[in-house]
């Protein structure tokens, strides 16, 4: 009886899980991950107990010698992971380039994955398959950094999440998965592309360097507000009408820097997540669908990345495919 896609597909996925724990890269890669955020969170968490701290002592003040008391200021407490989703965009996506060539990898020198390509497996069956095993594997990094954020975030920041700070807890980390599985795509890709994998390895890795840190830095840099704390017109007390002014003379410059932040799939990544657990204050407290609505245009650069790379790889896989038979 011939096995049906979907069982295929399944057999493929935990195929590409058990190699790498077996490997015992899954392993580190948790621990890696899990004592990063630790650490972040941990540090984050000390700041945010200390302006709490600050605002007792105000009201113990203010109480004591009759003053007014201002309105509290507001802390959420997803803001502490902060660093945590800049290390996620910086290492999860090396992580994420690792896991892929390390799939490329064990299809050309592993004999159980060497046998698939005698077997009736089709090109878009080991593509689902790799990419659902590669999906479980960035998963389960995700959750345990998930799990040690929200203990850490309660036992040492004092402040327990309730459900609707966890499903937005649970959507940032969602979205990172995705975005992991785009940088996953794009190691796959080039590894399959390149006759020597280490070469494949190395440029995938240039072009991590260019779309994490590269580009994202180059347009913040060429914003002349991010030059002075507090914003540059704002330093030199320039109103909004003759800000506007200012920079209808700087059309050029403005499309060139905005257009370098657009192609950033980073920027879109950090805007959104930063947007649903209201690291941006001007999100925080906002609902769901007005932040979707805000961010619609993140939401479809990023499905678009993803789109790119998924045909990308497939192609790739294809391609290593047919070199394999030849061989």
């Amino acid at each position: 009886m011939t096995e049906r896609a979907p069982s295929k597909i399944l057999t493929l996925a935990g195929l590409e899980f058990k190699s790498a724990a077996r490997s015992r890269v899954l392993l580190l890669l948790i621990l890696s991950m899990v004592l990063i955020a630790a650490a972040s969170i941990t540090i984050a968490s000390y700041d945010f107990k200390a302006q709490i701290a600050d605002y007792e002592a105000y009201l113990q003040q203010a109480r004591a010698t009759g003053v007014a008391i201002v309105a509290p200021p507001q802390f959420f407490p997803l803001q502490l992971l902060r660093g945590v989703i800049e290390y996620v965009q910086i290492i999860g996506a090396v992580i994420a380039i690792g896991l892929g060539y390390m799939s490329v990898a064990r299809g050309r020198h592993g004999d159980t994955n060497r046998l698939l390509f005698t077997r009736p497996v089709r090109t878009r069956e080991m593509f689902f398959g790799r990419l659902l095993g590669a999906g479980a594997l960035i998963v389960t990094i995700l959750v345990a950094t998930a799990l040690i954020s929200v203990i850490l975030i309660g036992t040492v920041g004092g402040q327990w999440l309730n459900g609707g700070e966890i499903a937005r807890l649970a959507i940032s980390f969602a979205m990172a998965a995705f975005y992991m599985l785009i940088f996953y795509a794009l190691g796959v890709w080039i590894s399959a592309r390149s006759k020597v994998l280490v070469n494949g390895l190395v440029v995938a890795l240039v072009i991590w360097l260019s779309v994490v840190l590269v580009i994202p830095q180059i347009g913040d840099t060429m914003d002349p507000d991010n030059q002075v704390p507090g914003g540059l017109f704002a330093a030199l007390q320039v109103n909004k009408a003759d800000e506007k002014k200012v920079l209808a003379n700087f059309s050029t410059y403005e499309k060139v820097r905005n257009g370098l932040e657009e192609t950033s799939l980073t920027k879109h990544y950090e805007r959104l997540t930063f947007a649903v657990t209201g690291i941006k204050d001007t999100y925080a407290g906002k609902s769901l669908s007005y932040i979707a609505g805000e961010k619609r245009n993140d939401i479809i650069w990023l499905g678009g990345y993803l789109f790119l790379l998924s045909g990308l790889m497939f192609s790739g896989l294809r391609q290593e495919r047919k070199t394999r038979k030849v061989t």
